[in-house]
């Protein structure tokens, strides 16, 4: 046996040993005692092991993922509010903000208006602010929009057809469950308006 190969044997025998010592052998019960037995006096002691759960891993929180899934969230919340989808803006927003976008669809719809919204494109989502285990989150999305307001025979009150406007608009996401959140505020203006 040369050298080279002798090492990469006690090599191979340490990182298996490694596994071992790491893992555990996967067939056998781990013991609920031990016992201690001394060489002078010959008298046993028997001492419980207390059995440990190893912490489950913790997955890292993906800011890509979320600012993805915020992005569609608030694209689906903007097209309902236009829509005056109350089911929808119920199941994503706190009570006190879908208490907000209700009174603003009520009133639409008292005056026979309609909104026209359409959502151009994200110039950027970025985050803010966030808790400590990620349960409450900030985002801050800047979008191109045009967003028309009309009365019943399709005049536009308010906005145009051929201005894109650029918005700032700023959510809190806060998680109520294990994979469900909600809209617990909103902040929005205008940045600047293009023709």
């Amino acid at each position: 046996m040369t050298g080279g190969t002798f090492v990469l044997g006690l090599l191979t025998v340490y990182i298996i040993w490694k596994l071992y010592r790491a893992l555990g052998e996967p067939s056998q019960k781990k013991p609920d005692k031990i016992r201690l037995v001394s060489k002078e006096t010959g008298e046993v002691l028997e001492m419980q092991i207390v059995q440990t759960k190893a912490p489950k891993e913790k997955i890292d929180w993906n800011e890509n993922a979320f600012l993805t899934a915020a992005k569609f969230v608030f694209q689906k919340i903007s097209t309902a509010f236009a829509n005056c989808d109350l089911k929808e803006l119920k199941r994503a927003l706190a009570p006190d903000v879908y208490r907000v976008f209700e009174a603003d669809i009520l009133s639409r719809q008292a005056k026979k208006q309609k909104m026209d919204f359409s959502l151009i494109c994200f110039d950027s989502a970025d985050i803010v602010k966030k808790t400590p285990n990620n349960d409450e989150i900030t985002v801050r999305f800047k979008t191109e929009q045009i967003n028309l307001l009309k009365d019943e025979k399709g005049k536009i009150l308010e906005g145009d057809g051929m201005s894109i406007s650029v918005m700032m608009d700023t959510w809190v996401f806060k998680q109520i469950g294990k994979e469900a959140w909600i809209v617990t505020s909103t902040q929005s203006q205008v940045a600047s308006c293009t023709k």
